[in-house]
């Protein structure tokens, strides 16, 4: 899977990887308490657990073992049939998380673990050299300056293009790419720049360089037999899955993990409701937040209701705003109806009385982390 260091020596890959950001993301993933020293991916690797995935399929089992351990990982999976599923019972049991990890592989004889360059890879090595598996293709160049995850991939795209297709970007090209707004992958931004790489490298330095990934392939066995390479057969950007969009990366932590703050709301209803209502992960100079999940409702012995609902509209430099929704039902009085926006400070409470018997207060407070 990798290249001799003396082909590094002469020049074939050159690679400068600008990541401070991404670095002190990973910094912010190892350490268990604020201040606490990070831990590094072997000793991650060697911590006891009692942990059992969830996941039924190996593939899942691992990326949910990743995503628990925050081991930034890239995992090559070759779908075969007849596969056999990890029997979960067997994952039971103190022993280390990196024994986890081969207990979860060892579903396939084939597998196998490696750590190397701040990443745990789980490929074939049979399967990761043949010639038709797309990871080994070599790209003419590749870069991505000051971007995101999202950038870095699109620009990977493009790459795999021009080196596989020259002639239909001779004349030029029209580009973009779009995602689902408010993602931790929008953070941080990275440069990465170098020639002569493999598909594979290029995953692996986007994971390291986002210092937050871990990427997933899924290959089909039947697309390494016959007589030439599936992208041979077909335009690069054709088929049920193309090469340009045949690999996932999935975060280690999201935003309710990495939030420093949250935005608390606390609703009291007299002789109905007092607590807390809403607890929004906010991450404020990312300009990041995740939103409450739909409208909660209740209702008293003595026939009185309410519907409630919040959501973050908008985040500036030190506030957000929110809607907030509240109805009340009383036995014999005319339903009460609340809704409109609040502008809420970091450093001061807001409080509304829309009604005398009903107040609203909404706040930062800091994230507790475990």
């Amino acid at each position: 899977m990798h290249r001799s260091e003396t082909d590094d020596r002469a020049g074939l890959v050159r690679i400068t990887v600008c990541m401070i950001s991404g670095l002190l993301l990973w910094a912010t993933l190892g350490a268990a308490v604020p201040g606490a020293r990070a831990e590094s991916l072997e000793e991650r690797l060697e911590n006891i657990t009692a942990y059992v995935p969830k996941a039924n399929e190996p593939v899942d089992q691992l990326v949910e073992v990743a995503r628990s351990f925050k081991i930034p990982m890239g995992i090559e999976w070759v779908e075969r049939s007849g596969t056999a599923k990890r029997d979960k019972t067997r994952l039971s049991g103190k022993r280390s998380v990196r024994e986890l990890i081969e207990e979860i592989t060892s579903v396939s004889p084939e597998l196998h673990m490696e750590v190397d360059d701040g990443l745990v890879h789980i490929y074939s090595p049979t399967e990761a050299v043949h010639p038709f598996n797309f990871l080994n293709i070599r790209l003419n160049s590749y870069s991505v300056n000051d971007g995101d995850l999202f950038a870095a991939e699109d620009q990977l795209r493009w790459a795999i293009r021009f080196t596989l297709e020259p002639e239909k970007y001779l004349n030029g090209y029209g580009g973009g790419y779009g995602h689902g707004a408010n993602h931790v992958f929008q953070i941080p931004k990275f440069t990465l720049s170098g020639s002569d790489l493999t598909i594979r490298e290029v995953l692996n330095r986007i994971a390291l360089a986002q210092g937050n990934a871990l990427w997933v392939v899924m290959i089909n066995r039947a697309d390494l037999e016959g007589d030439e390479p599936r992208w041979r057969r077909k335009s690069v950007d054709s088929g049920d899955f193309p090469i340009t969009s045949s690999w996932r990366f999935l975060p280690l932590a999201g935003i309710a993990e990495l939030a420093k703050d949250h935005i608390a709301i606390d609703v009291t209803v007299a002789e109905l409701l007092d607590q807390r209502m809403t607890t929004m992960p906010l991450m404020l100079d990312e300009g990041l937040y995740e939103n409450s999940a739909g409208s909660i409702g209740g209702s008293s012995s003595e026939g009185s209701s309410y519907q409630y609902g919040a959501s973050i509209e908008k985040i500036g430099k030190d506030f957000v705003t929110l809607s907030v929704h509240l109805k009340v039902g009383r036995s014999g009085e005319a339903e009460f109806n609340f809704e409109d926006k609040l502008q809420v400070y970091k450093d001061r409470i807001t409080e509304v009385r829309p009604e005398p018997r009903i107040r609203i207060r909404a706040y930062f407070e800091r994230a507790e982390k475990p």
